[in-house]
């Protein structure tokens, strides 16, 4: 902020002698000495620094307008934010426009059309109540003379569940905000009622969306009865308004922050693009952070990732859920004519280790099977899932995976990651905290000095469904897990607070609450203002998370523009530069250290790959002689031994078989 407001200074001088013949600043010479000194310094400048200095000019105009244009439109809204009907997203001009008693006028106007809209589900949920049906009742709770809100609290009680369901219960209001209710009394698969509670985060209309889930992943997810509206008003006049614009305004960046348990609660809120928030990712959605994070999420839109001046680099380890926040930092990396094909390429679904590589910024992914990981003290095995060998013998994943871990460090030290996110198998059967994390943070050198984010399997599509009991457990195992590493640049992400919120805008859309673990999915969505540039992959969550990384790889977004402003370097290249050593199958499994990697330059094009080779059979219960000769198929004697472990996909039950080598 500092270095714009000198070159608006500079600026305005210029502007001051040049209009106005005013006497100039210092360093400013007469006509002549300052024409004699432009000239020798265009004779000296080549053609790299001039567009160097283009480049960073037009970034930070575009940074400057950016949030001159996004502090308007926040201002905009926080000045009619509290009294609206929430329904109508052309009501804001009216409402900052409009005088306290036409503003009262609208918000009672639209009180009275939520009250009729209730009173048909209300009585449709009485009469599902009287026939033993599964219904939901909103129980507004009353405040006092200090809540920032009235309702302070919304509780949703769920009445004559099915014990073959769960249930969410999410809160939106159009384009501004989404949630999910905390359970805090009752289970899950059972036939008990349960209750949920949810808080507000400003006033206005909201609708409360109840889904119901069984244990298939194939159709889609019901809606119980209807959406239900609700109108939350102010309590006290104006104060939660001016909370919330006291946390948009004043916020520190996170990455600026030293607290090694900043992300073991993920707690904030997601604000929708009509607020127009300055750190918004690329759909308009903006996650304000409040409590234990108490920090800005800053995000760096495509223009700085290019103007990066000095190279960075992000290294993820992580499962196919991982994989997302890889490829949204790729997608924001690209144009639109060079990942055209990532869905069909080999980074769009790679089993082994890709990396993309634009200026002066590297993205690594390294598929890494933590959940596969064996105790290093048990002899090895061999491991099928149903007919498929998914771990050849006398291999070990944490063998490999040791391996793969000290690679990234025999590098020269300059070419050490900035940024390294490792999944760990936290929730998992199998997991082992001394070998499986300590053991691999006691191996980072002392003298790297970027930062290690933790992330484990509750940070999933399916995931968010903790009661609050359970998740403050989970909350406490991770923290005190973080305490255990003794390591000030380690950061554990709460995976259920990251999850939770956006559950209704995953990988398969609305319609497919919780069916996949994935949040990213493809899609289609190009800039209006630029036709070269296009969000090929959809994410909320996944690009978040990346911006995270990113900005921990950046540092705090003002000293980012400093370091942009001051750089006098020649321009990176900008050649895509891709590489890969991506298997032809998923299965079987494999970490492969220090692999053969192929790279290209140019845009990502469409893998060639033979499905039939990839195609495992399944049957029923995964047993029987179907071993064969296929060197990718379990062996007999293995599938004749009964299944130690199952676990679901969207597409079947999948048995798993530990066999000791023979």
């Amino acid at each position: 902020a500092r270095a714009l407001s000198v070159l608006a200074a500079l600026a305005a001088a210029r502007l001051l002698w040049d209009d106005f013949g005013l006497p100039p600043g210092p360093g400013v010479h007469d006509d002549d000495d300052r024409a004699a000194t432009d000239a020798s310094r265009r004779r000296l400048r080549n053609q790299d620094a001039i567009a160097g200095r283009e480049k960073r000019r037009k970034f930070l105009a575009r940074v400057n307008a950016n949030k001159e244009r996004k502090r308007q439109s926040r201002e905009t809204m926080v000045a009619g934010v509290s009294l609206t009907d929430f329904a109508d997203p052309k009501s804001v001009e009216e409402r900052a426009a409009a005088t306290a008693t036409a503003r009262g006028d609208l918000f009672d106007r639209a009180a009275r059309e939520v009250e009729a809209a209730q009173l048909p589900l209300m009585a449709a949920t009485d009469e599902a109540i009287a026939e033993g049906r599964t219904a939901f009742v909103v129980r507004p709770q009353a405040g006092d003379e200090t809540s920032l809100f009235d309702p302070p609290e919304v509780l949703i009680e769920i009445l004559n569940p099915l014990e073959t369901h769960k249930y969410s219960v999410t809160v939106v209001s159009h384009n501004r905000y989404t949630g999910t209710a905390l359970r805090v009394q009752g289970n899950q698969w059972t036939t008990e009622p349960s209750t949920y509670s949810w808080r507000p985060v400003f006033p206005g209309h909201y609708e409360i969306i109840v889904h119901e889930m069984d244990g298939e992943y194939s159709h889609t997810t019901p809606i119980l009865l209807q959406p239900f509206p609700i109108l939350v008003r102010e309590g006290v006049p104006g104060a939660g308004v001016a909370a919330l614009d006291e946390r948009i305004r004043t916020m520190p960046p996170c990455q600026t922050q030293d607290r090694k348990d900043i992300y073991t609660r993920w707690e904030g809120d997601w604000l929708g693009p009509e607020f127009n928030l300055e750190e918004s990712v690329r759909s308009g959605w903006s996650f304000l952070p409040k409590g234990n994070m108490n920090c800005k999420l800053e995000t760096f839109d495509r223009d700085a990732i290019k103007s990066i001046p000095e190279k960075r680099s992000i290294f993820i380890l992580g499962r196919s859920v991982e994989r997302g926040i890889f490829l949204s930092l790729v997608d924001m990396m690209l144009e639109k004519k060079e990942k055209k094909l990532w869905k069909t390429s080999v980074i769009g679904k790679c089993w082994g280790r890709a990396s993309v590589s634009k200026g002066n910024l590297e993205v690594t992914y390294q598929d890494f099977r933590v959940n596969s990981f064996e105790d290093p003290t048990k002899p090895r095995f061999i491991e099928c899932h149903n007919e498929k060998l998914v771990k050849q013998p006398g291999s070990s994943f944490i063998q490999n995976a040791t391996l793969v871990w000290e690679e990234i460090f025999k590098k020269d030290e300059a070419d050490w990651p900035d940024v390294l996110f490792l999944v760990v198998g936290l929730g998992t059967m199998k997991f082992k905290f001394t070998h499986h994390v300590h053991a691999f943070v006691r191996r980072l050198p002392p003298n790297w000095k970027g930062t290690l984010f933790l992330g484990d399997f509750a940070f999933s599509a399916r995931g968010g469904f903790m009661n609050a009991i359970e998740y403050e457990a989970y909350l406490t195992k991770i923290t005190g897990l973080l305490a255990k590493l003794e390591d000030p640049r380690v950061r554990w992400i709460d995976g259920e607070g990251v999850s939770k919120e956006m559950r209704m805008y995953t990988q398969k859309g609305t319609n497919y609450l919780a069916r996949s673990q994935h949040f990213h999915s493809p899609c289609l969505v190009k800039d209006k203002d630029n036709s070269r540039i296009a969000m090929t992959v959809c994410s909320n969550i996944t690009e978040v998370v990346g911006q995270l990384l990113l900005g921990h790889a950046l540092g705090p977004k003002a000293e980012f523009v400093e370091r942009v402003q001051r750089n006098e370097n020649p321009p990176p290249d900008e050649t895509l530069r891709w590489c890969e050593a991506c298997p032809e199958c998923m299965i079987p499994f494999h970490i492969a250290p220090y692999p053969t990697m192929r790279c290209h330059e140019g845009a990502l094009i469409t893998k060639v790959v033979d499905n039939k080779k990839c195609m495992s059979k399944r049957n029923d219960k995964g047993g029987g002689d179907e071993g064969g000769d296929d060197p990718s198929s379990c062996p007999d004697s293995c599938l004749r031994s009964e299944a130690t472990d199952s676990f679901a996909t969207e597409s079947d039950t999948v048995y798993v078989r530990q066999c000791p080598v023979e």
